[in-house]
């Protein structure tokens, strides 16, 4: 499905896995999404480029489809990381290292040994030695000197007592004195911690924060996680073994600190205003450090046996990738992947590379830049980097974090930080990209800010926005946003009569330099001719979001007309306008050393070349759809919008849900038998960027259609429409026949009187007075309205009940259309009768449209499933009573739902 996960279209996104620690810090793209991107938009042999990788994700999903990858992680944890799933270890390997490390040499003992005498005890039931797992601490708040911690309760694992009497291993006492004096005992930690200290970059005014850190640790578990520690930096191992040990030693620290709570959970670290920030802990538990590094090698290797399995089910063999220097190597030797940590140096080096390889006659092919966009962690992400980095990699690693962010109060990095991120990084690599190449953002959450800042930062670097995406508003699609390379022509290219593709001529047809300009008759301009405008660029995305909305025939969420504004605002010029405002400011940041500044801006800071841009834009998009004098567009519920002017309302497409169940109907009945991901693809081709419909639609309608036999590769449908037709006039006929049993006058649509029904034709169950009726006398409305609804049962001058009867979910027509001419009135009860096949696609259309709920209750719908209406009119004696609990979605009948008034409006259930 290339063309459809491109577009946002949908397939199954199973989210991306990783190790605990990073999904907090540095959570991975979902493989499908990166997968479908790179197989969609490079070929084997292609470079694939992730600017602002998060563990080396995206470019083993390239080299794993035969293509090259240039990984440049967003730090060095995510470097280490990028190191195993890139090239993972052999377990046994694995567990050698392990192994060897536990029993290394520690003094007259080994390590594993040393550090558990310090948490050696007995048990009380026994009286057999063991280690303990933790130590439960109190804090008393009456001591003399306020706040006292004192070693309580001991938890421990006893064999001989599981194996001689009844229960588990795990087993709690309180402390007698010999464990409370090793508790409390010292173990010589000072020298020590002023050693772990020096790991810690420390920021400007703030010495204190690396003792309060370590202050997190009792002295023997600082102790014991500093002796790992030194066999870790002391051997030397391969470099995939050592990033796994690493790793395993990351997820020990905080397991292995005050913050594990006496429920076993580890409390997030805090940092702000450069101190460690803690709340108010009356219990905790100290944990035996060697058992919190077991538990986080044990993590390490079921994720590494993890990416084993995935690369044994893979066809063929997965090969690990073989690591090259720079991005010469990538064509000139065995390489197949380039992993640097990011940082303004390693983007430097890469822009001169890239600017050399653009000059050469033989390069290798970059293609695509695609990767998530940069990261913006938030403040507990960001301590918790600062301390593993430090931890694990020591003061160098560390010292290239943002740690001036740590200093400030908590707040989130702007999003003007990431589009500028975003800019630079881009900026490096363009001279090497191919003309025909693309760039592809990754976004982690949808909303209006993270697609404005990620399209802002393209453009910003002489990208055009190609297509948008804000991802999904349950948070299921984060999005993306697709950009051309500078110099690329902008579809729709030039074409001949013969519909051949021309090539761009500077200044003229296809220069992707020029804009139409204003006026219907003046010639295309430049880009940077006029400066920004917010009038123009507030009349574009007027225009645009009611084109969209006219090609959707339904109202729409900001989040999915942003993509399309976006789109429309770089095509009108006014994107690179309004990035190109604040050029000089930008340029002489940059000269001042803007790179450190803006990547350790706080919350609330302002830049030129970011801040206000990203707030600017979304404000005035906001700004212009909710303005007073808005008369265009309408808010029919928060944050979702509707077309205002009723001549733009006239002119709407059928509704999108209609024409998706349409083509899914079309598909199923005609296709034949055919794969899901067939299907996919072929619904893809049927709607255009603007009235894309989203995942949830097509799979209700693919649910409602399908046939109980359907497998995902082979999808089938019941449905014939011969037979639907013959129903349809069969409960015509049936509903003309109830109603003159009631005592009512009957009338049914002009179209269906033709129609056949047993011996004769629908119009013959009519008498002349009835086929004759003048139909606004029955209720108000215009005749053409009234003529077409299917069936209606009257009493003149007292009731009318209109019947409505479709065996489709299609409601735009009958609902939104036909009956809108047809005013309400107290004594009009309308009734829509749909199969019970349609029941959830009904519910489900209902529920993702603001019109016809609205419309359903203004107007006085009931809703009737064919089968309860037919049990209704077969009944011996009828009563329009016995109708009331057979109304709904949900109907009492069926058990469920409470009982409807029949003439009174209701809401849609």
């Amino acid at each position: 499905m290339p063309a459809m996960a491109a577009r946002g279209l949908p397939g199954p996104v199973e989210p991306g896995f990783s190790l605990p620690a990073f999904e907090r810090i540095a959570p991975p793209a979902a493989p499908d999404v990166v997968g479908t991107w790179i197989d969609r938009l490079t070929e084997p042999g292609d470079v694939v480029v992730d600017l602002h990788a998060r563990g080396g994700w995206i470019a083993r999903a390239a080299v794993d489809r035969d293509r090259r990858a240039v990984s440049i992680e967003s730090g060095p944890l995510t470097r280490l990381l990028a190191e195993i799933v890139l090239r993972p270890p052999d377990v046994r390997h694995l567990d050698a290292a392990f192994e060897a490390l536990a029993v290394s040499p520690r003094g007259s003992s080994t390590l594993r040994a040393s550090i558990d005498e310090m948490f050696a005890s007995h048990c009380a039931t026994c009286g057999r030695s063991l280690v303990v797992d933790e130590i439960g601490w109190e804090v008393r708040l009456d001591g003399p000197a306020g706040a006292v911690a004192a070693p309580a309760r001991k938890h421990y694992r006893c064999a001989v007592c599981r194996d001689q009497q009844a229960g588990g291993t795990d087993r709690e006492a309180p402390l007698d004195d010999d464990d409370r004096a090793l508790a409390e005992r010292p173990f010589g930690a000072d020298d020590l911690r002023i050693r772990l200290a020096a790991r810690f970059p420390v920021p400007d005014g703030h010495e204190e924060l690396p003792a309060q850190l370590l202050a997190l640790h009792t002295d023997r578990q600082l102790v014991g996680l500093g002796a790992v520690l030194d066999q870790i930096d002391g051997e030397l191992r391969a470099e995939p073994v050592e990033a796994a040990l690493r790793l395993a030693f990351l997820h020990a620290i905080l397991p292995a600190s005050r913050l594990t709570t006496h429920h076993g959970r580890v409390a997030p670290l805090r940092i702000s205003n450069g101190r460690v920030r803690r709340g108010p802990v009356t219990h905790w538990l100290e944990r035996n450090p060697w058992l919190a590094v077991d538990d986080g090698f044990r993590l390490v290797r079921a994720f590494v046996q993890r990416l084993e399995a995935e690369s044994a089910a893979h066809a063929p063999a997965r090969a690990q990738a073989r690591f090259g220097e720079n991005l010469r190597s990538l064509a000139d030797g065995p390489a197949t992947a380039i992993v640097r940590v990011a940082g303004p140096a390693s983007l430097g080096t890469l822009k001169a590379q890239a600017t050399e390889l653009a000059e050469r006659p033989v390069r290798p092919r970059i293609r695509l830049i695609l990767g998530q966009a940069p990261l913006r962690q938030s403040p507990e992400a960001a301590a918790l980097a600062y301390h593993a980095t430090a931890w694990v990699l020591g003061r160098t690693a560390a010292a290239g974090l943002p740690i001036e962010s740590l200093i400030g109060p908590v707040g989130r990095v702007p999003w003007g930080w990431q589009s500028a991120a975003l800019r630079r990084s881009l900026e490096a690599i363009e001279p090497a990209l191919e003309r025909d190449g693309r760039a592809v953002v990754l976004l982690d959450s949808g909303g209006a800010e993270p697609l404005v800042a990620a399209a802002l930062g393209g453009v910003a670097a002489g990208f055009r926005v190609l297509s948008a995406h804000a991802g999904g508003t349950e948070g299921a699609d984060g999005g993306f946003v697709e950009l051309l390379p500078p110099g690329a022509v902008v579809p729709p290219a030039a074409r001949t009569r013969a519909n051949v593709a021309l090539p761009a001529v500077p200044g003229g047809a296809g220069d992707p330099e020029l804009v139409p300009a204003r006026g219907i008759f003046a010639a295309p301009e430049r880009l940077d001719a006029r400066p920004f405008s917010a009038v123009d660029a507030a009349r574009t995305v007027s225009d645009t979001v009611v084109e969209v909305l006219r090609a959707r025939g339904e109202p729409a969420r900001l989040e999915r007309l942003l993509g399309d504004v976006l789109v429309a605002l770089d095509r009108s010029g006014q994107l690179r306008r309004l990035v190109l405002a604040g050029g000089a400011s930008a340029d002489t940041l940059q000269a001042e050393g803007t790179d450190a500044a803006v990547a350790a801006a706080p919350a609330g800071a302002t830049t030129a070349s970011g801040v206000d841009h990203v707030d600017r834009l979304v404000g005035l998009i906001r700004d212009e759809l909710t303005r007073s004098t808005q008369r265009r567009v309408v808010e029919v519920e928060s944050g979702t919008w509707w077309l205002a002017d009723r001549d733009d309302r006239a002119s709407a497409a059928a509704p999108l849900p209609d024409r998706t169940e349409w083509a899914v109907y079309s598909i199923l009945s005609t296709a034949g038998a055919l794969s899901e991901s067939a299907f996919l693809e072929r619904i893809a081709t049927l709607f255009g960027e603007h009235d894309l419909p989203d995942e949830g639609l097509i799979r209700a309608c693919l649910d409602s259609y399908r046939s109980e036999e359907s497998r995902p590769d082979r999808l089938t449908t019941d449905e014939d429409l011969l037979r639907r037709s013959h129903e349809h006039t069969g409960l015509l006929a049936a509903l003309a026949d109830g109603g003159h049993r009631l005592g009512m006058h009957v009338w049914l649509g002009l179209r269906e009187q033709s129609r056949r029904a047993g011996e004769g034709r629908l119009g013959d169950r009519l008498d002349d007075r009835e086929r004759n009726i003048h139909l606004p006398v029955v209720t108000s409305g215009p005749v053409d309205a009234l003529e077409a609804i299917d069936c209606i049962w009257y009493v003149p001058g007292r009731a009318a009940l209109a019947f409505e009867v479709e065996w489709t979910a299609m409601l735009g027509e009958p609902i939104l259309r036909r009956h809108a001419r047809i005013p309400p009135d107290e004594r009009l009860v309308r009734f829509l009768v749909v199969p019970p096949e349609r029941t959830e696609l009904v519910r489900h259309k209902i529920a993702r449209s603001p019109l016809l709920r609205s419309a359903i209750a203004e107007g006085n719908w009931h809703i009737l499933k064919w089968n309860h209406l037919r049990t209704f009119l077969e009944g011996d004696s009828l009563d329009l009573d016995a109708l009331e609990p057979y109304l709904g979605l949900d109907p009492a009948i069926e058990g469920s739902g409470a009982q409807l008034p029949l003439f009174a409006p209701e809401p849609v259930r």
